[in-house]
Order: structure tokens, then sequence, then C-alpha cells
């Protein structure tokens, strides 16, 4: 078995069988006792059940400190670039580290992917969070982005202010084929990324903005009323010659 497993009940909870004992409000649970995935564990107010977790596990249970690109908008990324198995990466700023997690689980182990983030603060809480996970095609890198010097990109992510100003270096940087993707919080970027883009000559430009909602399934149905709909804006632009 995996060192972290998830632990689910009444409340959920992501633990390292290692710690010995987990306390809650549901009364402590022997982590000792765990030997294998299906099985049921209890506590003195709750019964569990310990399951492998997943990377969106992970994500659900790290510790965020700037904004973080949901799984929603990571998915798009995806699927808009075919990203896969093997593909080299960066991605800046870091933030919690939650865009570089769930790219780095996708490209395994013979793929890479180099983040960067400056701010000391969050470098440490994203290396907190990686750990985890037990991914080990991290590289990552407590410095400016703009003075990054890795080549032949599969595909490049940024997330970041003034992402604009790093588009010709992008695209020198990347491969024939690769991916340069901008995600924004307001439409002025995006424009001032497209603008860059164009001049240096990026194709299948396109912007897009990501909104689901969820239902409520039942007797009567309709949409939750409530919730995230409007994240951020996702660039693209591709590199199809020199």
């Amino acid at each position: 078995m995996d060192r972290w497993v998830l632990l689910i009940g009444t409340r959920n909870y992501l633990v390292d069988r290692k710690k010995g004992k987990l306390s809650t409000d549901l009364g402590i649970i022997d982590l000792k006792k765990i030997k294998k995935y299906g099985q049921k564990i209890k506590s003195k107010k709750g019964t569990f059940i310990v399951i492998k977790p997943t990377i969106i596990d992970f994500l659900k249970f790290s510790k965020r400190m700037p904004q973080v690109v949901l799984p929603k908008d990571a998915a798009s990324i995806v699927a808009e670039t075919g990203l896969s198995y093997g593909w080299k990466c960066l991605d800046a700023g870091g933030g919690s580290g939650f865009l570089t997690m769930f790219i780095s689980n996708l490209i395994g182990p013979k793929g890479k992917i180099y983040t960067y983030e400056k701010n000391k603060k969050f470098f440490n809480n994203i290396q907190k969070n990686i750990s985890k996970t037990g991914l080990k095609n991290i590289v990552l890198k407590n410095e400016d982005v703009s003075k990054f010097k890795e080549k032949n990109l599969d595909l490049i992510t940024l997330d970041m202010m003034g992402a604009e100003k790093m588009v010709k270096k992008c695209f020198n940087r990347l491969t024939i084929g690769g991916w340069l993707v901008v995600y924004s919080p307001h439409i002025e970027q995006v424009k001032a990324v497209k603008k860059e883009m164009k001049k240096y000559g990026f194709q299948f430009i396109k912007t897009i903005e990501n909104i689901q909602r969820k239902w409520k399934v039942d007797d009567f149905t309709h949409p939750i009323p409530s919730g995230i709909i409007h994240t951020g804006f996702l660039t693209f632009g591709r590199k199809v010659s020199k």
C-alpha cells in the first residue's frame, strides 16, 4: 500500500499511515490498523472505508495560498492541447502547485515539468503539497520565470502578471507543435497576450471561458443556484514553425 490513503466516511480524511493515529471529532483513528484498500476502519463515532487517493484527492486536500487553477480549467488545457505521456512542460507562476501536480500526473515518469515560483512562501507551500503525492518528475524553482533556460518544451502554462511580456521568449523555447497557454483573470490581459501571440507567429489562437454548474437531481430537478461559475480565461496558441 501507499503511504498516503483516503478515508471515506461522514467526513473524509487524506492521511499518512506512518503517523500512527489521527485525532478527529469522530474519535481517534488507529492508522496502524490500515492494511489494504477497501478495508473498513472504525473510530469511536464513525466508520471509514480505505481507498487509494487520486491526484484530484491530493489537490482537494492541498493547502491553498494564492488562487488556484481548478480541475475544470486544467482539464480544458488537456483537451485543447492533447497533453500526454512524456511531454516536457513549464508552469509559472507555481502558485499553490495545483496545475503543476495535475500536469505532472498525466505526463508520467518519462515526462518533466519545470515549475517557477518566485514568492518564497508560495514556493515552500508547493514543496509541501508535492511531497504528499510521490510525484518525481517536477523540478521546482524559487526563481523569476523571466530567466528560464529550458527549451524544446511541448507546453508552457503561464498564470502571472505580465504574461504578455513572456510571449516572445516562450515562442522561442517551444518545440515545433508546442503550445503556450495563458490563464488570465481579466480580459485586458487576454487582449494583450493575443496581440503578442499574433506578432510572434503563434497559430490556432483562441480564448475560452469554462463555465460549469452543478444540478440537484431529485424529485424536483434544477441547477444549484450558487457556486463558482467564472474562474478565468484560457488563451491558447500553437507554434507551427520557427
